[in-house]
């Protein structure tokens, strides 16, 4: 049984905690976008996945049995980004599933979308210079990226954001320069990779995530390989920001320097699926 080990930058787990991957019948691969597969943009529309990155996705949707990429990103939105067909896209951190050519709302996001509204009505007059609200329908944010110093916009506009989120029923949680609000729902990145274990059927996985949002898929990823139902790795990208490098650290099983170390690993992955199945 693999237990968590401390954190290594993944070039010197290649003999070790990787190999099992590779002896693996039913491999899935699941990565985050922003900060993993395509680098950090001023705004959300900015953000371009890397072609390196895209290609090694379609190298990989042909080579094994679950290929998905979960965001908090609207779900239209993240799979008109990413654009690569045969993968699982997952948007609003799994609230939402494109299917079909189309968005499918967790059945429960409806009944909360009237109080989400109101919340962001009131929210607006709040809003000053560098501060917008996104609104995901299922979700939003209320972004603070380009306020002047945003560590002290963060410390005014958090106790509004949360009083406003929480008298409408909705619940708060931090990210990169924002504050996301979302239904009260136990849906997450962690919840979604559990489920997608369950459904392919998957006896090892890999997952790739840069942020405080990827901290809870980090740790199930642990859960899943202790419960000895999943071989599960969690790779953390290390972000800039010391406090959310720290966490990260101390959650992933590997570590990853940034989004060109991304494709650097994902590039050493599909050469030794390769070869793994050129010997079977």
């Amino acid at each position: 049984m693999q237990t968590k080990t401390s954190s290594l930058h993944w070039r010197s787990v290649t003999d070790t905690l990787l190999q099992p991957l590779f002896k693996a019948k039913r491999l899935g691969f699941i990565t985050d976008m922003d900060g993993t597969i395509s680098h950090i943009a001023e705004t959300p529309e900015a953000a371009v996945v890397t072609p390196r990155n895209r290609e090694l996705l379609g190298t990989f949707v042909l080579m094994l049995p679950m290929v998905a990429v979960v965001s908090g990103r609207a779900v239209r939105d993240l799979q008109a980004r990413v654009a690569v067909p045969g993968v699982v896209y997952i948007g609003n951190n799994g609230l939402e599933r494109w299917v079909g050519g189309g968005r499918v709302l967790n059945e429960s996001v409806r009944q909360h979308r009237k109080a989400l509204a109101a919340a962001l009505d009131e929210l607006r007059p709040h809003m000053t210079v560098g501060m917008w609200i996104e609104d995901k329908y299922a979700t939003a944010s209320i972004n603070y990226r380009f306020t002047p110093q945003p560590e002290t916009a963060a410390e005014g506009l958090e106790p509004i954001v949360r009083e406003v989120a929480e008298r409408h029923g909705l619940i708060v949680k931090a990210g990169k320069r924002l504050f996301e609000i979302r239904p009260p729902l136990e849906i997450n990145k962690a919840t979604v990779i559990a489920q997608i274990v369950e459904e392919a059927q998957l006896d090892a996985l890999l997952y790739i995530g840069d942020d405080q949002s990827d901290l809870d898929p980090l740790r199930m990823t642990q859960k899943l390989r202790l419960a000895e139902s999943c071989y599960a790795l969690g790779c953390g990208v290390l972000h800039s920001e010391p406090e959310v490098a720290g966490a990260i650290e101390a959650s992933a099983d590997v570590l990853i320097n940034d989004v060109s170390d991304v494709e650097a690993f994902l590039g050493w992955l599909s050469e030794n699926l390769s070869l793994s199945r050129e010997r079977s």
